[in-house]
């Protein structure tokens, strides 16, 4: 009697554990069916959506929240009005251009005229024209030795600087005396080496000889130069 009191003692533990087991089995998976029922059937929100535009004639971002899908708006420019543009003031019409007169082919000439030329003469001394009327002396010159002739007839200056390099020469002078007896012009017949001398010799016939009036006279003359 005892040992079946054990027996049913240890089974009716058994038993009650089995039965702890399948509560506790029973709780988690009833827990488990209410939870995804709850999210399947709960009323999920609605998304939001921002949508942002450009006021153009402002400048200004306006920016709107609506609970509709979102969707792509074109945003369109406003139209802008130009003022008109002035009118053009009229042209009036250009005048016509007058014709182009024909110049007579008589007008043109294609070369010029030619210039005779006149032959061209060799120089010969000539006189003033106050005393044209004194030069009618005779052709051939009479010769004159110097401070012999009537008059004043001075010796040449001897250039010092013909005088310092030791310039010797003989000068042979022709000229032209005038009816007032002042001498119209000379030149030389035969000069010398040396300019010095030259110039001296007719220098001083030209500027200081002095002759009697009387008719155009034309004489020559040798002056020596010569250092003693």
């Amino acid at each position: 009697m005892l040992a079946m009191s054990k027996g049913a003692t240890y089974m009716l533990n058994v038993i009650t554990l089995a039965a702890w087991l399948s509560a506790a089995l029973g709780t988690w998976i009833g827990f488990s069916i209410h939870q995804n029922w709850t999210v399947a059937f709960a009323v999920k929100p609605m998304p939001l959506s921002v949508l942002t535009s450009v006021d153009i004639a402002t400048n200004e971002t306006v920016e709107v929240i609506t609970d509709e899908a979102p969707t792509k708006v074109a945003v369109e420019p406003a139209a802008m009005t130009l003022p008109a543009p002035p009118a053009l003031p009229e042209i009036p019409p250009m005048a016509e251009l007058p014709d182009i007169p024909e110049i007579p082919v008589s007008v043109i000439r294609t070369t010029a005229p030619k210039v005779a030329s006149k032959p061209s003469t060799p120089a010969t001394p000539t006189t003033p024209k106050s005393n044209q009327s004194n030069t009618s002396a005779p052709s051939t010159a009479t010769s004159l030795s110097l401070g012999v002739g009537p008059g004043r007839q001075p010796s040449p200056s001897y250039p010092s600087q013909a005088r310092r390099n030791n310039q010797q020469g003989t000068v042979v002078v022709e000229f032209l005396v005038g009816v007032d007896g002042k001498v119209l012009n000379a030149w030389l017949k035969s000069p010398c080496p040396y300019d010095s001398l030259n110039d001296s010799a007719l220098s001083t016939i030209r500027n200081r000889w002095r002759f009697p009036e009387g008719p155009a006279r034309r004489y020559k003359i040798s002056i020596i130069f010569q250092l003693n």
